[in-house]
This record gives C-alpha cells, structure tokens and sequence, in this order.
C-alpha cells in the first residue's frame, strides 16, 4: 500500500477545517456585537421617544440601524406609547456565511418611562 499522498491531503484537510474553524468564530463575534449594536439604538430610539413632546422615532431609528449594521440583516420594528411608558421592539436576523444562512434571529424589547410635566 502507498501512502505518499497522504500528507498532503492531511495539510489540505487540516487547513480548510482551521479556515472554517476561524470563519466560524469570527461570524459569532460579529453576531454579538451587531445585537449590542442594535440594542444600543433600541435604547436610544426609545428615550428619545420618551421626551416631552417628542414625535415618533420610526424614522430615526431605522436610519440608524441602516447605517449601523450591515445591508443584508432584516429588521422588523415595532413602536407604542401607552401614555406612561415609550416602548420599541426590534426583531432582526442577520446574516451568516455559506451553509449557515440567516443565524441569529433575535428580539429586542426595550421601553422608557415618558416624561410628564
């Protein structure tokens, strides 16, 4: 039996699997900082919702999501004020690379008490 061959199948093995390996690392870091991203401007949304007088923060929001995060993520945004409080509801996935397709479905629920004078 000739076995010649079998180290460079070895390396060539050993090297795709650290590529998927690192590739795959690098999708979930990236996963959590955009749903702390977009946490963060949930968080933002609602308390400027939250202000005196303030108008609906629709715009606003999905402005800042579509500058912050990348073109491909899809969001659902959901906005109510029930008099006392100012709430904003997010529901986003973003995408993944090769056979993971759309990963990281989430929801972001965040809500402000609204200033009265």
């Amino acid at each position: 039996m000739n076995d010649s061959g079998s180290a460079v199948v070895a390396g060539v093995m050993n090297i795709a699997l650290a590529t998927l390996i690192t590739l795959s690392v690098l999708a979930l870091a990236l996963s959590g900082y955009y749903s702390l991203v977009i946490r963060d401007v949930a968080i933002d949304s609602a308390s400027k919702a939250a202000r005196f007088g303030a108008g609906n923060q629709h715009d606003y929001l999905m402005q800042r999501l579509d500058v912050s995060v990348p073109e491909l993520a899809s969001f659902k945004v959901n906005q109510g004020n029930d008099g006392q409080l100012s709430h904003v509801v997010v529901d986003y996935s973003l995408p993944g690379f090769g056979l993971l397709g759309e990963f990281n479905l989430g929801r972001v629920s965040v809500a402000a008490a609204t200033e009265r004078l």
